[in-house]
């Protein structure tokens, strides 16, 4: 008999699994503990020998290996050979037209989800297509297509997708892992040379310019021009990353006050010893790092982005500045220099609070799990 089985086909690879694999953890505990099913795995070649694959064997979910092309259908079989999948979900668009070929034609009978994790272009070309994808093909063979945001779920809308097929469940993160130690504090800060006090303005710069990297380097020269506070800025990025700082002028009178450093595996040790998380992005409109930042009690300066402003732009802790606005970001990090120790300590608990109880992984999995025995049922 085959195994009944939640697949989950992922466009993802990085060195470090972060959330999102902490998320297929908890959403396969839920499947295991209350629906009876197993969890599949399948990433692009780029995942192979990932550390991060080691938590999924010592939870005994099956993975696999795909090549990193649109139509993988045969090789998802090959892989699935002895289980039923039950639910095909897929992540980060690149293999969501391979569920709907599945359903096709080797499982007829799986439910398809699609789980659109960012808010698509806003491009007539990319309307056009969304509406055929989404509008379309989805409509017709598609069960749920889950948002991770508001704004997201409003583009899908508009591409005519039926409100019955649509569900909005925001992204969550682990709050258990985040907790403030000074110990950890004391030793990240000294392996980042923090000097005098100064306050640490931590980017995530992986993708620079969709990261703004180049917004978050200005405002730091500018208010490093007319702030008497002791300040380092660091920046998460590997070589790409290195080369577009290095592009840009203004960056070198900062000095050793910028840093560009590897990421790391432990996230929030990192987090623990820095003082406000700042995220400048261009389009992304629901940020893991940002609400782990929260969880870690973090001060957060981020792009007005709708998605954002409906979500945990809301906390008392995230302070908004337009997107692209660099001198609104250098006068907001000028002001959270001077906020006292009680008053940042208060940000954060807000940040923290808004967190527990809106973006826990508990509650996450819960929802994606009923979503799922929905479909089931049907």
């Amino acid at each position: 008999m085959k195994v009944p089985t939640i697949c989950h086909i992922c466009s993802y690879g990085p060195e470090y699994g972060g959330t999102f694999i902490e998320s297929i953890l908890f959403l396969s505990r839920y499947c295991r503990d209350h629906l009876q099913l197993a969890t599949f795995c399948i990433f692009p070649e780029k995942a192979k020998n990932r550390s991060w694959l080691s938590k999924l064997d010592s939870e005994g979910i099956g993975y696999g290996f795909i090549p990193p092309k649109r139509n993988v259908a045969e090789e998802v079989s090959n892989l699935l050979s002895g289980r039923e999948p039950v639910i095909i979900h897929t992540h980060f668009f690149l293999f969501d037209l391979t569920a709907i070929l599945l359903k096709f034609t080797f499982f007829k009978k799986a439910k398809v989800v699609w789980h659109y994790h960012s808010q698509p272009a806003s491009t007539l070309s990319q309307q056009i297509r969304d509406r055929i994808k989404v509008g379309l093909i989805f409509s017709l063979w598609g069960a749920r297509c889950i948002a991770v945001g508001d704004g997201v779920f409003r583009s899908l809308i508009s591409t005519g997708l039926s409100m019955s097929k649509l569900v909005l469940i925001h992204n969550a993160v682990n709050t258990n892992r985040f907790t403030s130690n000074q110990l950890s504090r004391d030793k990240t800060r000294e392996s980042l040379k923090v000097v005098n006090g100064a306050n640490v303005f931590l980017l995530l710069g992986y993708a620079p310019h969709i990261k703004g990297v180049d917004i978050f380097v200005k405002a730091a020269a500018e208010v490093s021009t007319r702030s008497g506070s002791a300040m380092l800025f660091v920046i998460v990025g590997r070589d790409e990353t290195r080369r577009f700082v290095s592009s840009m002028p203004c960056a070198t009178q900062l000095g050793g006050s910028l840093l560009v450093i590897d990421p790391v595996e432990d996230f929030p040790l990192l987090l623990n010893g820095v003082d406000v998380l700042v995220s400048a992005s261009r389009t992304e409109g629901f940020g893991f790092a940002v609400i782990e930042a929260m969880a870690e009690e973090k001060l957060i300066l981020c792009s007005d982005i709708e998605p954002v402003r409906q979500t945990y732009g809301r906390s008392g802790g995230v302070w908004l500045f337009p997107t692209e606005d660099w001198k609104t970001l250098a006068g907001l990090m000028e002001k959270a220099c001077k906020l006292s120790q009680d008053a940042m300590q208060s940000f954060g608990s807000a940040n923290k609070r808004y967190v527990t109880e809106n973006h826990s992984l508990e509650q996450w999995s819960e929802k994606v799990g009923q979503v799922y025995l929905e479909l089931i049922r049907v």
